[in-house]
């Protein structure tokens, strides 16, 4: 069977390699991924180094000329030291020192601190011959509304001394940003997983479908039947289809991400101050290095990969079913089904959610462990064991399904007439 196996892979492969279509849409859709980011990247950076910076118009902070400050408090509660404000002044202001009503002149403010229902509130007025202006007035207004809260706390007993810790700048550094990573990751990783699955099971599955219809359709089928067992036939050429439709779908990626590289290098060269979102996306990527090993990463793609030819072998099965190419629609809405339902019980238990695990069983049924199992093993939330069981377990079953097809199509040889249904399929198989 290994022989027949390769006879049948080698042709297939290289009869899909071969095709102009093939080629011409692999090359195509290459190019356009090369050259779209590339040029779009590139013409922002020619557009952002032909416009001159706008200058930085400096702010303005309000500064008070007072040179003196009398406070009136006339709460319950109220202060006669008013001094502790003074170490809270912005820096640029000149030195300002507080003083009894009494002693007010004309460069002093006068502040009175009054209970309302809302709270407390400061009514600022100049003297009468003042030499301040509103602009001070104002200024000070600001500074007051800013200090409130050391305001309230000085007047619920906190001392000078304590005031001054309390108003201490504390700086905060991320020691591990892993965590955070890990968890944004979280609820990314499971949905472009069963995007990443759903369109490649989408775009490939039907070609899968009609390779084995093909030579039911053109005569084929009894040279394949008398030299090359079924089985042999429908894995070489489900494992063929694949392998032609992983590596277009690789060369795609690998000019996409040349394209962003050549895109980026244009934007730093021609506009290097340029502060693009992409950029800076490109710029957070290096974040990532050690938050994933190398053995979840293998095994993570390994599980795609599986569930991908898993999927394959489900449209080998409708290929199989299928006497001509109008009947496809018809089988084929059962890998689909599948498809749609493991996603939904993966939502439904909540397991799209974040980094959480998802109960044990998912692991096991292979058709909801390709959506669960790569991004558990990446964020580290099973372990590896049990990932390399949800990879042995969906291989098996992609070789089994593979084998069902061959025998589909073998039972399906002489059949006329619609698909058959569940129940005549069954005993077709039997007999």
């Amino acid at each position: 069977m290994a022989h027949e196996l390769k006879l049948v892979f080698s042709f297939t492969l290289g009869r899909q390699m071969a095709q102009p279509g093939f080629r011409r849409l692999t090359a195509a859709v290459a190019l356009l991924c090369f050259l779209i980011p590339a040029a779009v990247l590139g013409l922002m950076a020619a557009d952002a180094s032909g416009s001159e910076p706008e200058p930085e118009v400096p702010v303005r902070q309000p500064v008070c000329q007072a040179q003196t400050v009398a406070v009136t408090d006339e709460t319950a509660d109220g202060l006669t030291d008013w001094q502790f404000l003074a170490q809270l002044h912005p820096t640029d202001w000149p030195a300002i020192t507080y003083v009894d009503p009494a002693q007010a002149d004309s460069h002093t403010l006068l502040v009175t601190i009054t209970q309302e229902d809302s709270g407390l509130a400061a009514h600022i007025s100049l003297t009468e011959d003042s030499a301040l202006t509103e602009e001070d007035v104002a200024a000070y207004e600001s500074f007051l509304y800013e200090v409130s809260p050391a305001i309230l706390q000085v007047k619920a007993g906190i001392t000078a001394q304590q005031l001054a810790v309390l108003m201490t700048p504390v700086t905060v550094t991320q020691q591990d940003s892993n965590a955070m990573i890990r968890q944004v990751l979280g609820m990314i990783l499971p949905y472009l997983g069963i995007m990443v699955m759903y369109f490649l099971v989408l775009f490939y599955g039907q070609g899968v479908a009609n390779s084995v219809l093909l030579e039911k359709t053109s005569k084929l089928m009894d040279f394949f039947l008398v030299s090359v067992r079924p089985t042999a036939l429908v894995l070489g050429k489900t494992l063929a289809l694949a392998l032609a439709g992983l590596g277009q779908l690789a060369v795609w990626v690998v000019s996409l991400a040349a394209g962003f590289a050549a895109g980026a290098g244009l934007c730093r060269t021609l506009a290097p101050d340029a502060d693009f979102a992409i950029l800076q996306f490109f710029d957070s990527l290096s974040v990532l290095q050690g938050v994933f090993s190398l053995p979840s990463i293998l095994l993570a793609v390994g599980v795609l990969l599986a569930g991908f030819l898993m999927y394959c072998a489900l449209s080998a099965i409708g290929g199989a079913l299928a006497g001509k190419s109008e009947d496809l629609a018809s089988t084929n809405v059962f890998f689909s089904l599948i498809l749609v339902a493991s996603f939904l019980s993966c939502l439904l238990l909540g397991v799209l959610d974040g980094g959480e695990a998802a109960p044990l069983w998912m692991y096991l049924v292979p058709f909801t462990a390709i959506l669960v199992t790569p991004a558990a093993v990446l964020l580290d939330t099973v372990p590896l064991y049990l990932g390399g069981i949800s990879l042995v377990l969906v291989t098996l079953t992609a070789v089994v399904l593979c084998a069902v097809a061959g025998k589909v199509y073998t039972a399906m040889s002489l059949y006329k007439g619609n698909p058959p249904k569940p129940r005549e399929l069954l005993q077709l198989l039997r007999s």
